[in-house]
């Protein structure tokens, strides 16, 4: 008998279900800091290693508020910048 205080199991069956929530606010984040259309906004974090890395249970990303993968997509973005 399971207890209450006790949690699923996280599997990449079900932490999708985490995501949506994630996503949108990443988004809207993004919308506010660039000014660009939330289309813009999603097929920019779609393309990125953040949400790469999101999209696989293993990598616990999904553990992440929506403010520190904003920033950590930030970090990277400006890591790829000062290569080129």
């Amino acid at each position: 008998m399971k207890k209450y205080h006790e949690l699923p199991e996280i599997t990449q069956q079900n932490f999708r279900a985490l995501l949506p929530a994630k996503i949108a606010a990443i988004v809207a984040k993004i919308c506010e800091a660039k000014k660009c259309s939330a289309k813009n906004a999603i097929l920019e974090f779609y393309q990125s290693e953040i949400y790469r890395e999101l999209e696989i249970e293993e990598t616990k990303y999904w553990w992440k508020s929506p403010a520190q993968l904003y920033f950590e997509l930030c970090a990277t973005q400006n890591n790829r910048t000062q290569k080129k």
